[in-house]
């Protein structure tokens, strides 16, 4: 008997603890800001997009992968948090606006929640047209009149096999200190599956970086994409950079930037007043430890990339990476390790380092010669006019 009731009282207490309708007003506050500032905080990370360490032209391999690690955690850990507040226990439809809850890091803030009320005509600029969500989350500062996040998804169990999921956030507004110097960079992440090759993948695209030692770049998009049965990670992405902003970042190096951007802009046709440099990086990367990554990349001012940096005959790549980071580069594809990331194969659902090289600095629909991939799709767009329309215009990377 006594087992009975302790049971009893065990499973009344759990529900009552458990289950967010029950709730009063101040405990559903208090319990949704515990579940989203520990998502927050978690989800963004710390990892700074740039470190200037003895292999500065390997930077973005080093801390691009922890990076968008942290970065890819900030959808499931929302809906995480949606999920531990009883919002999907059924399937009525909800829409609730919560004032004043105090997220951790980040303040006092106004929850917008709508669960099972379709948000249509949602734009993005990792797909062509516009999609239906089936649900929605927003963070904005009290008495801020923009949002700092917007959250649009279809389904809480999966990004896969449906519309997937896409947010848009502004890291300055979540008090972590290495972002504190970001400003108005706006970042926007999608989520999806791709049946070409890969299970899933998910873009990062951000536009107006302050080109700073917080945010090195003006512009960029990374695009990743589980491959190999879930095996390895192919990371493709390029960025937008400013010679005259990284000799303000790097005064001795001023001389040599001096001289670089002189001989790209000559070498490849470019009007010698061009202040941009693009970035070009793409990589394969085991899920395994001890992480071994085989990389390629280069630098161009113009609008086509070549193997060696603005075609002037130095080569970067290879570069070979393990957990404690950057190994070795300028190697031929004969000196890699047999057991790192192939440069030149491929498998039936992965690229090799080359292939993914190829695909990247690419304009959407280009052909690049890959009929098995088909042309490039909207997600995977990384070409020089695709970044540079954004000095310009959104391109519907905004908040909606």
């Amino acid at each position: 008997m006594k087992k009975i009731l302790y049971t009893i009282i065990f499973l009344g207490m759990s529900f009552q603890v458990s289950d967010f309708n029950k709730l009063t007003r101040l405990d559903q506050n208090k319990q949704l800001a515990e579940f989203f500032g520990n998502a927050i905080q978690f989800g963004f990370g710390s990892e700074k997009l740039w470190s200037a360490t003895n292999a500065d032209n390997w930077g973005f391999v080093r801390q691009s992968a922890t990076w968008a690690r942290g970065n890819s955690g900030i959808i499931d850990n929302l809906i995480l948090g949606l999920k531990n507040a009883g919002y999907f226990n059924n399937s009525s439809p909800r829409n609730d606006v919560l004032n004043n809850i105090n997220l951790n890091g980040f303040g006092s803030a106004t929850l917008t929640i709508k669960i099972s009320t379709p948000t249509t005509g949602v734009s993005s600029t990792a797909y062509t047209g516009t999609k239906d969500f089936n649900h929605f989350f927003q963070i904005t500062k009290t008495g801020a009149s923009t949002p700092s996040l917007q959250l649009f998804f279809d389904d809480p169990n999966t990004t896969l096999g449906n519309d997937g999921a896409l947010i848009y956030y502004r890291l300055v507004d979540f008090g972590s200190p290495q972002f504190a110097t970001v400003g108005d960079v706006i970042t926007e992440s999608y989520t999806a599956n791709e049946s070409v090759y890969g299970t899933k993948f998910q873009t990062y695209t951000w536009r107006n970086g302050p080109e700073n030692a917080a945010w090195i770049s003006k512009h960029g998009r990374v695009v990743l994409t589980e491959v190999d049965a879930g095996r390895q990670l192919c990371f493709r992405s390029v960025v937008r950079l400013s010679f005259a902003k990284l000799k303000a970042l790097t005064p001795a190096n001023t001389a040599a930037l001096e001289n670089l951007r002189t001989s790209c802009n000559t070498q490849l046709g470019v009007a010698a007043g061009n202040d941009n440099l693009y970035y070009v990086l793409a990589y394969m990367q085991k899920f395994d430890s001890p992480f071994q990554t085989t990389a390629k990349a280069t630098y161009t001012t113009a609008a086509t990339k070549h193997e060696t940096i603005c075609n002037l005959g130095t080569k970067l790549s290879y570069g070979i990476f393990n957990v404690n980071g950057y190994v070795t580069d300028q190697l031929t594809a004969g000196e890699v390790p047999s057991d790192y990331p192939s440069p030149t194969v491929g498998g039936s659902d992965f690229m090799s380092v080359d292939d993914a090289f190829i695909r990247t600095y690419a304009a959407l629909n280009q052909n690049v010669g890959q009929a098995s991939l088909g042309l490039v799709k909207q997600y995977e767009t990384t070409s020089q006019s695709f970044l540079d329309a954004f000095d310009g215009a959104d391109q519907n990377l905004k908040f909606k």
